[in-house]
């Protein structure tokens, strides 16, 4: 496994790949309206100029093929994880606590927004050691809303989460 830096080409699919997770991830969670644009705020090439001149990193995560994406910037001194999204047949096999373990090497809390509805992240994250810090309501306009959880994960939770793995 290993999480490797967005190159410039990288850039060009990521709108394609993240398309049919997002509809997957939230299809019974959010209004298909409420999804699309999201998608469009995150990954249009206007949306991803927006937040890479804001600092966020893009990171594939690799095992042969890419297997997933994660987006990380400083917020507030923690490493937020803005983004860890994994194709349907790489869930559930530690793709996400390897990214976990390399974002804590950074020496830095982990923090990230976590939509309430989200199930499977929620068992991810709680499984991992992450807490529940606050809940959050986000407007987005037009009558559409996140109602998220602010997560954290210290490097002392993971590691009684994962067994010192």
């Amino acid at each position: 496994m290993e999480l490797i830096k967005f190159s410039e080409k990288d850039f060009l699919g990521i709108k394609a790949f993240m398309t049919p997770l997002w509809r997957s991830t939230y299809g019974e969670i959010l209004p298909r309206e409420q999804i699309d644009f999201l998608i469009d705020k995150y990954f249009s090439d206007e949306g991803l100029r927006y937040f890479r001149a804001l600092g966020y990193k893009y990171f594939k995560i690799m095992d042969g093929d890419m297997r997933g994406v994660a987006v990380i910037c400083e917020k507030d001194g923690s490493t937020y994880l803005d983004k860890l999204y994994l194709s349907e047949n790489s869930r559930g096999k530690g793709y996400a606590s390897f990214v976990f373990s390399e974002l804590l090497k950074m020496g830095k809390d982990i923090t990230l927004n976590v939509n309430r509805g989200n199930a499977r992240a929620l068992r991810c994250y709680f499984k991992n050691g992450f807490t529940v810090e606050s809940e959050e309501i986000i407007e987005l306009g037009n009558g559409m809303v996140n109602r998220d959880y602010n997560l954290r994960l210290t490097k002392g939770n993971f590691d009684i989460a994962t067994n010192g793995k």
